[in-house]
Parts: structure tokens; sequence; C-alpha cells
């Protein structure tokens, strides 16, 4: 029965009467549950039993009207002013020992400090001694007469001197010569007999190879015109010009034989228009000469 009453919810006089004595007792009040808050919405209002529910904003976020404030800028200037101000009062200029120049911390040796910088007039002596240093590649020096025999005497008596060919004057267009003199020409061709010779030869070789000039044009519509008998008769400038090279420099040589001089000048087409040689008596100061006599 005990046990019924139990499970009813009745409890006995004197289990009660117990309770009364350990504890006042007190009105039970019931505390209704209260709903849980709805989520914050995503959008500004959203609709809510019929009615609109204005968005909460968190900590985080921003209003839209809200104004740039300045306030913590000109805070941080006021307060960097104060330190920089408290900075020179405490330690002023005056207070630390001077900078030593620049000059007298770590001195370089001199024997470790930079080269000047080369300027235009260095650098151009030093191209012109190395590219004038002695040997094959030097105006004066005398090479072995390849337009002779190897065991004839003219090989071993004579030598020639070559002028370099002058790319910058015309490029691959027509053949020019530089006007460089060679001074082991001097007791044989004197400087103004050479650079005449150099200029003469340069306006022939000019005239008659230059693939622009009015000849040149007048060689091509004709040859076309006679299907290139032209060409075949010897007609054109190119011909009739190398001729005339030819005749003159032949004349050249023929006055200095006059003269008595052992000195002539190679026609250019057996070098292939590579250089102007002139083939002179073996002046004996070339490295082959000095070789042989070493091995003798």
């Amino acid at each position: 029965m005990e046990t019924l009453h139990r499970l009813a919810g009745v409890q006995d006089a004197s289990d009660l009467q117990s309770t009364s004595n350990e504890r006042p007792s007190q009105p039970l009040v019931v505390t209704p549950q209260q709903p849980p808050l709805p989520p914050i919405p995503d959008h500004d209002t959203e609709p809510h039993n019929g009615g609109t529910l204005s968005r909460r904003a968190s900590r985080a976020s921003l209003p839209l009207n809200r104004q740039p404030s300045h306030k913590s800028f000109r805070s941080s200037k006021h307060q960097l002013s104060r330190s920089h101000s408290r900075a020179s009062a405490v330690g002023a200029p005056a207070d630390y020992p001077p900078v030593p120049p620049l000059k007298d911390i770590n001195p370089v040796p001199p024997e470790h400090q930079p080269a000047p910088p080369r300027t235009s007039h260095d650098t151009t002596a030093t191209a012109s001694t190395e590219d004038f240093a002695w040997g094959p590649s030097h105006p004066c020096f005398p090479h072995p007469n390849p337009h002779a025999a190897p065991n004839s005497a003219e090989y071993h008596a004579t030598r020639v001197i070559r002028v370099r060919r002058d790319w910058l004057a015309s490029g691959d267009l027509y053949p020019q010569f530089a006007n460089l003199y060679p001074e082991i020409l001097d007791p044989l061709v004197s400087d103004s007999e050479f650079r005449l010779l150099v200029s003469t030869l340069n306006a022939k070789l000019k005239a008659a190879l230059d693939p622009f000039s009015t000849r040149a044009w007048v060689d091509s519509l004709m040859g076309v015109a006679t299907g290139y008998l032209w060409e075949d008769f010897g007609l054109t400038g190119v011909k009739g010009g190398m001729r005339g090279v030819e005749r003159w420099m032949e004349e050249w040589n023929l006055g200095k034989r006059r003269e008595g001089v052992a000195v002539r000048v190679v026609q250019v087409w057996e070098v292939g228009f590579m250089g102007l040689g002139f083939v002179v008596p073996d002046p004996g100061i070339d490295g082959d000469r000095v070789d042989e006599e070493d091995g003798a």
C-alpha cells in the first residue's frame, strides 16, 4: 500500500512533518518556460508574424550611414608629438658626441682602391695598339709573295705589303681600299703618291661596279631586251670599267719601272678585290727570315 501511495505521489504524514521541521514551507512558484529567441536574420528586415523585425547589429558590423572618424589619427599624432618632445628634452643633440667624418671610418688602403674608369681616349689607344701589334695584321708587315712560284728567285727576293679593304665606305656593294699609309713603302712610294693611287683607284672602282648607277640600270634593261647578249658581247659598263682599271694600274707600274723603282701594284682581281698588294724587295724584317736564320 505504501508503494502505491508513493507511486501516486502521496506521502505519509510523518514524512511531511519531518520535511516541515527541516525547512519552512515556501510557496511553490512555477516559472513558465520562455520560448527561444528567434535568430537574427541576414537581411536588414525580415517579415515576422505579419510585421517587420529590425536587424540587431553585432559588435563587428558597421551602420551604413557611419562617418569616418579621425579621433584615433589625431590622438596618434598627438602622442607622437609628445614622444618627440620628450625625446628632445631628455636627449638633445648636444648631449651626444659629434659624428666623425666618413673618410676617417675604415680608410681603404691605396693598393685596394678601385681603379678610375677608363675614358674613350684610353680605350681607343689600347684598341689601336692591339690592332697594330707587329705581326701579319700590321699594315707594314711584309708577307710572302704568293704571286710568284715558290721555287723561283722572285719568291725569295720579294715581299708583299697589303693594304686593307675599307668595308665601312660602301660595304659589299663595290670594293674600296683604306688610305692608311704603310711607312715601309717610304723609300719606294711616297705618302702623296700612295694617297693619290688609292683615291683614284677607289673612284674608278665605284664608277665601274656601283649597282645603283645610271649605267648599271641601262645595262640591266639592255640585257633583258637582248636576251643577255649585251653582257656576252662585253658591252656593259662593268666590263668596260674594269678594263680601264687594269690599263691604269699597268700604266702606274710601267711608270715606276721607268723611274727605276722596284715596286709594282698587283691587279685587284687577282686577289678577289680583298686587298691592294704592293710587291717590294724583301726588307728582311719578317718572321720567316728570322726563323730560317735561327734554324740554320
